[in-house]
């Protein structure tokens, strides 16, 4: 039996329906993200877990017990706010211990506890500083500390690291996860920064329109999405029409050159797909069987990756690579081969793409 558990559950704000009919099973000392754009109820859901909102219908169980309408201060479970939630009169210790202090902990108790939770976060010569002394990455650490100070059943996070600078954010995700790990403690993550939901989590369920789409290990997640709107929201997909020549061969054409499936399709002769292949499954050159010509549209910087735009036919094509001081990239409008391997192909039907993941951005998720 998982630890957490979520059956059937539903959430309405009036005739506004943001979660239906979700389930989802945590195991205990799991780390667990949910995943989406604004608007596909992954903070609604959290907030059920918590206790801040009651299901519609449905039920939540933690430890085997239904807590589906019990009251948050008697669900034992830690809480991790976007924007931090600390106490402007107290200090960095005493906001650590205010937890301890309401479940009717005393003196060296608390002490002792607080003293532990500074050393996790790796603050202790910040005790007795004050929220607005602190930066906001410090901040968070505290709000951190003081959630797990009081030894919940489970912690949750909400967006934690939204208000962060990069650099930061990285910093902070993978003291997050260690500290989870150190602890072993069930966690709810909820984001909609991808890389931060893959690179620590044990799985991500993939939220869509109040329900998961997907949920797996990382690795899954990203190199075998299970729907097109995975496939099209997790990473960079390039989209290119191709048509079906041999499907038992899985055989099609692509501007008129040939490629290979490497697996029989499900389609007809001269049926029209939507061939999919990420950016860094291509590389210049013959190197691969399946083979594009095009030419050089532009070139992108992007860190550590340099990306190529290469037009084939009336598509931008995106081609990813390490950056490399060396590198010798090919002129804007030179002619370039890409090549790739058939297992770097899926496919769908036209129209099965779903919006772009931007766009959810601008959607609310509660009225």
């Amino acid at each position: 039996m998982a630890f957490l558990e979520l059956h059937e559950v539903v959430k309405s704000f009036g005739r506004n329906t943001v979660v239906r009919g979700l389930s989802l099973n945590v195991d205990k000392g799991e780390f667990v993200s949910l995943l989406g754009g604004s608007g596909c109820g992954k903070t609604t859901t959290l907030r059920m877990i918590a206790g801040f909102e009651t299901p519609t219908d449905g039920s939540i169980l933690v430890g085997g017990k239904d807590v589906s309408r019990v009251p948050p201060n008697r669900r034992n479970l830690g809480m991790v706010f976007q924007n931090y939630a600390l106490f402007p009169n107290m200090s960095v210790r005493r906001n650590i211990g205010f937890g301890l202090r309401i479940a009717g902990k005393h003196g060296a108790e608390v002490e002792r506890r607080v003293d532990e939770m500074l050393e996790l976060i790796h603050m202790e010569e910040f005790a007795q500083r004050y929220p607005h002394q602190l930066s906001g990455g410090q901040q968070q650490r505290v709000a951190l500390a003081r959630a797990i100070a009081i030894q919940p059943q489970a912690l949750l996070l909400d967006e934690p690291l939204s208000a962060l600078d990069a650099k930061i954010r990285v910093r902070l995700r993978d003291d997050i996860r260690a500290i989870q790990q150190k602890l072993g403690i069930t966690t709810i993550y909820v984001t909609h920064d991808q890389e931060e939901a893959l690179s620590i989590s044990d799985r991500v369920a993939v939220m869509r329109e109040g329900l998961i789409e997907q949920i797996g290990a990382p690795f899954e997640i990203y190199n075998r999405p299970a729907t097109p709107y995975v496939a099209a929201f997790i990473g960079t997909q390039n989209l290119l029409g191709a048509t079906v020549i041999d499907p038992a061969a899985g055989i099609v054409s692509v501007e008129g050159q040939s490629l290979e499936a490497g697996h029989p399709l499900d389609a007809k002769v001269g049926e029209e797909l939507r061939l999919r292949v990420r950016p860094e499954a291509l590389s210049l050159g013959r190197s691969g069987p399946n083979r594009l010509g095009g030419r050089v549209a532009s070139q992108k910087l992007l860190g550590s990756i340099v990306r190529l735009v290469v037009r084939v036919g009336d598509t931008e094509v995106f081609m990813d690579g390490f950056n490399d001081p060396l590198l010798k990239l090919p002129a804007v409008g030179e002619a370039v081969t890409l090549s790739f391997s058939p297992e770097a192909c899926t496919f769908a039907e036209p129209g099965a793409e779903p919006i772009a993941a931007a766009a959810l951005e601008d959607e609310e998720e509660t009225p």
